[in-house]
């Protein structure tokens, strides 16, 4: 898993999955290009945690602080963020993938999220996401442990509102396919 590559090591996490059930040509695909922008709920969640209200698909997390690490087609794509603010208030987001994973300075909060499908079968898949948060230092980890104690819930109904809205999205494209 490219997650394990760009953070083996981590503080905080949270992981999400959600099956889908059919014979679903470009599952991948789809997913990566499911469209946020009709969910209420995730855009009033984006407002709430005063992020930008044009994250419309996975891919668009860079516009709002996240570097798109790596991608394997048609399996995991993962983005990273690294900020020296314990509320991601500011990102680097010029930071390349093998910067990313080399710095370790004590002043930093390194942040990944993936989504990856899984074939359990033909007619059975999984698309997962998990979120990692590593801190630089003890301080930094005291500081972020308490905007992840207020941030986790919206975090975790954000993250099953993306994945129901791609359930949703990939099964109404295979009926019509």
């Amino acid at each position: 898993m490219l997650i394990d590559k760009y953070l083996p090591a981590y503080h905080f996490n949270e992981f999400h999955s959600i099956e889908l059930n059919g014979f679903i040509d470009g599952i991948y695909h789809k997913m990566l290009q499911c469209d946020f922008s009709n969910s209420s709920l995730i855009k009033f969640l984006f407002r709430l945690k005063r992020m930008s209200k044009n994250v419309y698909t996975i891919e668009h997390l860079t516009k709002i602080g996240f570097v798109k690490l790596e991608e394997e087609p048609g399996k995991e794509i993962l983005f990273g963020m690294v900020t020296d603010n314990p509320m991601f208030n500011t990102c680097q987001s010029n930071v390349s993938s093998k910067e990313f994973i080399q710095n370790s300075d004590d002043k930093i909060i390194k942040a990944v999220i993936n989504f990856k499908l899984q074939d359990k079968s033909n007619s059975q898949h999984i698309i997962s996401t998990e979120t990692r948060v590593w801190c630089g230092s003890k301080a930094m980890k005291s500081k972020f442990k308490y905007y992840w104690f207020f941030v986790k819930p919206f975090s975790q109904l954000i993250r099953r509102s993306m994945l129901k809205q791609m359930r949703k999205q990939i099964q109404q494209a295979a009926k019509l396919n």
